[in-house]
């Protein structure tokens, strides 16, 4: 990966709805955020063509894949939101309540995977009930102070991103500390995602660029530094099969897109 080459594709336009997280749902779709309208869009990634809206309850805040038909979004009322995709079509399903305010969500393992405040990470069943937790006080020392964007990996990893201690934190399943990742190229790290067991993407916010993490090294590759609309990255995800990689800056209504070639 860290010989990739990128070419800039069209960006995707979403007319003013300014985004807060997204996730790549299928291969040509995007579900996106958009808490200031309080609602989630699906979003054709080649065209950017919206196929479907849903306005919910709350302002959403983090969003994740469950399945190929479900996914589960985060509100700051203590509530776990999820929405069924089917057919370019939107609906509300069931909601969980969680007894912290839940910010990231991964799928993990049949279960979920979140990060809340007070500073903190839990395992929860799909009905919040609480498997694995670790906080401060568990870990006996300060490990968060924001915890955001999670991604899980094959292997069983956990990895956890923390802007307010410029780290990223790797949790094994029972969310016991393996690794903690840091240095001058995560500053203010936000999204993260996870290409196989040792290949990960992160913006780092402050320094407007992605960089690929390799855990087994723990080596740092800045992939995209400087180019044109890279500032202040914040959302990515990336197509496999399209080999495609899609970034979003802070407060955008736009998504970048890349065409990635040499990928290995």
């Amino acid at each position: 990966m860290s010989t990739a080459k990128l070419e800039q594709q069209p960006s995707i336009h979403l007319n003013k709805q300014v985004i807060d997280d997204m996730v790549l749902f299928d291969t040509n779709q995007l579900l996106l955020v958009v808490p200031e309208q309080r609602k989630v869009i699906l979003v054709q990634s080649g065209s950017g063509k919206v196929l479907a809206e849903l306005v919910l309850q709350a302002n959403p805040e983090f969003i994740c894949k469950i399945d190929a038909n479900v996914a589960a979004t985060t509100f700051l009322n203590n509530t776990i939101q999820f929405i069924q995709v089917n057919q370019n079509k939107l609906k509300v399903d069931s909601t969980t309540k969680v007894n912290v305010n839940v910010y990231g969500i991964a799928s993990y393992n049949k279960n979920l995977v979140v990060s809340y405040y007070p500073p903190g990470v839990k395992i929860i069943s799909k009905d919040g009930r609480t498997i694995h937790n670790i906080d401060n006080t568990t870990a006996g020392r300060e490990v968060f102070k924001n915890p955001r964007w999670i991604a899980a990996t094959s292997d069983g990893s956990i990895y956890v991103t923390d802007w307010g201690t410029y780290t990223i934190t790797r949790l094994d399943s029972r969310l016991t500390i393996i690794q903690t990742f840091s240095g001058s190229m995560l500053t203010g790290p936000r999204g993260i995602i996870s290409l196989n067991k040792d290949q990960l993407l992160v913006c780092s916010l402050d320094k407007s660029s992605v960089v690929l993490l390799r855990p087994s090294t723990s080596s740092m590759t800045v992939l995209l530094d400087k180019q044109p609309g890279i500032k202040h990255p914040r959302y990515i995800c990336f197509c496999k099969e399209q080999k495609e990689l899609y970034m979003a800056p802070q407060q955008a209504d736009k998504i970048l897109v890349y065409k990635l070639s040499n990928l290995n």
